[in-house]
Parts: C-alpha cells; sequence; structure tokens
C-alpha cells in the first residue's frame, strides 16, 4: 500500500467512525408521546373553568437543578435528580418500557446547552404494587444512571423528606411543581422549555370532593390560584417545598382530572413520605430520620 492509499484508507476510517457516532447519537424526537394519567371526577364535583404548567412562568437554567427529562422509547416524562446514581419518577411513564434517556441540567430541550448531561438507561425499577390504572396506587418508578452525576451549576440533587415527615399532610403548603409538559389542553406537543407553576397543597378530604375513593393515603393533591396545574408531560416530575436555597421533594406528579387541565379540578400527585422506606430499600439513598 501506497503513503498515498494508506492516509486514504485513514481518511475513510474516520468518516466511518463519525458516521457510526451520528447514528447512536439520540435525536429528540419532534412527535414525542407526552404520558399522564387522568382521573375521573365523580358526580358534582366542585369545579370552576378555570384557566390552568399550564398558566405559569418559564424557569431560568439552574432554578430547578434536580429536574431531569425523560425520554422513555416514544414517550416523554419528567423525573428528579434524588442522588449521583438514581432518579425518581412516576411508574405511568416507565411502565412497558425498557431504556430511558435522561436530560440532566437542561431548560431548552433542543438548544444546545454546555453541561447538559444525557446518560441512557436501562436499570428502570417500578414499584411492586402499582397495577391499578384506576386508584393509582404506588404510582412511582426509579431510574438508575449509568454513571455517577456531579453536583454542577445546573445539576443537583433534591432532598427527600425524613422519616419524621410520614405523618405530616403538608395541607396549605405553598409549593412548585416544574415540567416541560403541555401548556394548554389545546396544545399537542411538550414545551421546548421549562416551566414552573406555584400551587397549594390541600387536604385529601377536599380532594375526594373531586375523585373520591381514588384519593388514597399515600396520594397529595394540590391547587393553585386561577386554576393552575400540571399537565400532559409533567408526569413523574417533582412537587417541592422550598426551604431558603434547597428544595424538598414531597410529590411525584402523577394525574390530572380527565375533564383536562383546564376543569379548575385539583392535580395529584404520588406521596413522597408513603415511599421513603421503598426508595432507600432499592438504592440506598440514605433518608434523614
Amino acid at each position: 500500500m501506497t503513503t498515498g492509499d494508506a492516509g486514504l484508507a485513514l481518511v475513510l476510517a474516520c468518516l466511518l467512525a463519525a458516521g457510526a457516532a451520528a447514528a447512536n447519537e439520540f435525536k429528540i424526537p419532534r412527535n414525542v408521546r407526552h404520558k399522564m394519567a387522568y382521573m375521573p371526577l365523580v358526580d358534582d364535583a366542585p369545579l370552576s373553568p378555570l384557566p390552568a404548567i399550564t398558566n405559569g412562568q418559564r424557569a431560568a437554567r439552574g432554578q430547578f437543578p434536580h429536574q431531569v427529562a425523560l425520554f422513555l422509547g416514544a414517550s416523554f416524562c419528567g423525573g428528579s435528580l434524588i442522588s449521583a446514581s438514581w432518579i425518581l419518577t412516576a411508574a405511568h411513564c416507565t411502565v412497558g418500557t425498557t431504556t430511558a434517556t435522561a436530560y440532566i441540567g437542561s431548560q431548552n430541550l433542543y438548544a444546545a446547552e454546555p453541561g447538559k448531561l444525557t446518560p441512557v438507561s436501562r436499570t428502570i425499577i417500578e414499584h411492586e404494587g402499582y397495577n391499578d390504572p384506576v386508584f393509582l396506587a404506588n404510582d412511582v418508578a426509579l431510574i438508575r444512571i449509568v454513571f455517577r452525576v456531579a453536583v454542577g451549576s445546573f445539576v443537583g440533587f433534591v432532598n427527600l423528606p425524613s422519616f419524621s415527615h410520614i405523618s405530616e399532610s403538608f395541607t396549605s403548603q405553598s409549593v412548585q411543581v416544574s415540567g416541560w409538559g403541555r401548556t394548554s389542553d389545546t396544545i399537542p406537543g411538550i414545551s421546548e422549555e421549562l416551566n414552573y407553576v406555584d400551587l397549594e397543597v390541600i387536604s385529601n378530604e377536599r380532594c375526594a370532593t373531586f375523585y373520591g375513593e381514588s384519593i388514597l393515603n399515600s396520594t397529595l393533591c394540590a391547587h393553585g390560584d386561577g386554576g393552575r396545574s400540571t399537565c400532559s408531560g409533567d408526569s413523574g416530575g417533582p412537587l417541592v417545598v422550598r426551604y431558603e436555597n434547597t428544595f424538598t421533594q414531597i410529590g411525584v406528579v402523577s394525574f390530572v382530572s380527565r375533564a383536562g387541565c383546564t376543569s379548575g379540578a385539583p392535580s395529584g400527585y404520588a406521596r413522597v413520605t408513603a415511599f421513603l422506606g421503598w426508595i432507600q430499600q432499592h438504592t440506598s439513598v440514605p433518608i434523614r430520620l
């Protein structure tokens, strides 16, 4: 082989390698299907047709450093970074899925953002008690990240409640929920940019006036002034209480009203305090006493 032939072979090998790398690079599907569970309302539910992260605000990059975007096959959900190795999300997001691509440290899913992490995971643990699409019991799941995530300017871990909070209802607490879900019932796709909304936790008794026996002890409900709410695509995301510059996650986005995000009904969450033991068992993430 001549020197020229060797050079040409090297160039072709580099081109083939670059092509293979490009073929393996994850591309966000524009027609991704946003997941959300919908809960039927009871007769005579006290609805008010107010505008419904419907009616939220645009989040700055790094404002919610624990927020994760999850692409699960052709579906999309949210999640939260609870440690360097684990993401918490909803079981109805992961059911039937074997692979998840996580976007960590992102604000605009379609933009080139320095420091954005995009690990692929094939370790998904759904709560063994999740098998009831009507009551959405045990609607939690865990995803193990293939490498340990380091805290940075746009990446951080959310705190979990302590075991001492298990009996806490959080009623009347001011909370925030974030996600890339639909911004109205009429918009077909997820939002390109992260949004958030301020809500207030309501009692399970009040929530049951909307959803009846579907509200379990392990359910948490929240409502917002002006009917603000979560929407399709926000599933699995974190509902947090803010203490100064730290966030504690008390809910995992689970469902909205079957009547729609703008119906005026409260949104529902898996109550994190009900699953602290389960999370610790599967992840070894330490839970404060």
